[in-house]
């Protein structure tokens, strides 16, 4: 179910996530049910040009249209689902992980969202010199950098995952 930009994809989240769905994660059905909230608006083009990190396509494109999102989220608990955070929060929560746990996050690492109902971080490589760049690692709250899985090649790849699972973290599914 691919579609050809983040842009089809927001679209694609609107129409089908912005009302509460019932979901299947690893064959059980979910108690509560999923949606997904976008800001009405994104972030102007200077935004971009005062952060200090060369922002990857798909992470600029989201914010350009969509400032915050709360995706797949458990709105009766607040214990499921994923919140992108805007440009400034990001910048904030990547400060944070630097002085907090320097020996796993480097100045490349670009913080764009974090899970509800517990401590994982989803991170984008911002350093447009490795050939990585662009893509989505979860940091794991006591795991080692080396343990992170890295979970896209890019946000869109990792938001058209997230679709595709319902929401699940897919990565922690077994095969």
């Amino acid at each position: 179910m691919s579609r050809n930009s983040i842009f089809e994809t927001i679209a694609f989240l609107k129409e089908h996530w912005s009302k509460p769905k019932e979901v299947v994660h690893r064959g059980e059905r979910c108690l509560v049910p999923l949606v997904c909230s976008l800001a009405p608006r994104g972030v102007d083009a200077p935004t971009f040009h005062r952060l200090p990190i060369v922002v990857p396509d798909g992470i600029r494109e989201f914010w350009r249209v969509t400032k915050t999102a709360a995706l797949f989220k458990d709105e009766k608990y607040g214990q499921w689902g994923v919140e992108v955070l805007d440009p400034e929060s990001a910048l904030i929560k990547t400060q944070e992980q630097l002085r907090n746990r320097p020996r796993d996050f480097s100045s490349a690492d670009l913080v764009v969202a974090r899970f509800f109902g517990d401590s994982d971080l989803v991170v984008v490589n911002c350093d447009p010199a490795q050939a990585d760049f662009g893509s989505v690692t979860i940091a794991l709250p006591i795991d080692r950098r080396p343990d992170w899985p890295v979970v896209a090649k890019s946000f869109t790849g990792f938001l058209e995952s997230m679709i595709g699972a319902e929401g699940d973290k897919y990565w922690e599914v077994q095969s």
